[in-house]
């Protein structure tokens, strides 16, 4: 992608903003002549590639716009609210019933890095201020990269102390500032829906792990039944933070296209009735 790519936006309750045209993030297809798809608001299509059936937001903000207008404590807000005017009476049922969302005991990235990864260098993508490493026992030295610099200087302030650090770049610039095979393990907790390369991230990710490292996957299930049920109410559409729309099928042939095997993707980590999935894949 380069300025070429570049477009203006008008969005609603927030004002003119600048995007990026990008192709479909797994396999390079130019899709805009392809139509949108049904689902979409505020001028953010989602798009099914022609070539491999990917599902997408072609055109996706720049950085810059993540920090200002799109930043993620406004758009959460005003997201709550749409979703409270839209729907009231299937919002309010919905956070009443949460506890569905823990019938299965929850994952905890900490927990399945002792469980998985071998003691060593561990990296949290999007850390924000560090809080998901720090439990560990002091035989993983934790790593991170994260966006937003406040949050960035705060988690390499608690992993430096443990002789760690945390980058404050874009997902991919800052992989590339780290040896090969320099991690035993990657958290890429959800993240993967938001990043605009995940591609060329993961094909990073494989770079920096050592042989038999693992990396922990979370992405909202586009395959989910209340998918299907809410249509456009989905709770997995955040428009425009999450740009990328994965299933089982298409995450598992991201991964494997990237240098990676899968090491764990069982049937209750991907249930058709939970909106989100998670997997454990491995550098081969």
């Amino acid at each position: 992608m380069t300025e070429t790519d570049r477009v203006s936006m008008n969005v609603p309750g927030v004002g003119d903003i600048q995007a990026l045209r990008r192709p479909c993030p797994a396999c390079g297809t130019d899709n805009r002549d392809t139509p949108a798809g049904r689902y979409g608001r505020d001028g953010w299509q989602v798009k099914d590639c022609r070539s491999c059936g990917f599902v997408f937001l072609e055109l996706v903000p720049v950085y810059e716009e993540l920090f200002d207008n799109l930043a993620w404590k406004r758009s959460t807000a005003r997201e709550s609210k749409r979703r409270h005017a839209a729907r009231p009476v299937t919002y309010r049922m919905s956070r009443l019933t949460r506890f569905r969302l823990h019938m299965f005991p929850r994952k905890r990235v900490d927990d399945l890095l002792i469980r998985y990864a071998t003691p060593g260098n561990v990296l949290d993508i999007g850390c924000a201020e560090g809080g998901r490493l720090l439990n560990l026992p002091a035989a993983f030295v934790p790593f991170g990269i994260e966006i937003e610099p406040n949050m960035a200087a705060k988690a390499d302030a608690a992993f430096s102390a443990r002789g760690g650090e945390a980058v404050n770049a874009p997902s991919l610039e800052g992989l590339r500032q780290f040896p090969g095979g320099h991690f035993t393990g990657a958290t890429l907790r959800s993240y993967l829906e938001h990043e605009i390369r995940p591609r060329e991230v993961l094909v990073e990710i494989a770079r920096t792990l050592a042989p038999g490292g693992i990396a922990i996957i979370k992405v909202p299930n586009y395959a989910a039944l209340m998918r299907h049920v809410m249509g456009g109410e989905w709770s997995g559409f955040r428009f425009p933070e999450h740009v990328n729309y994965f299933t089982p099928d298409s995450l598992t042939a991201m991964i494997r296209g990237c240098g990676l095997d899968i090491l764990r993707f069982g049937w209750t980590d991907r249930l058709p009735t939970s909106d989100n999935m998670w997997m454990i894949a491995v550098r081969r």
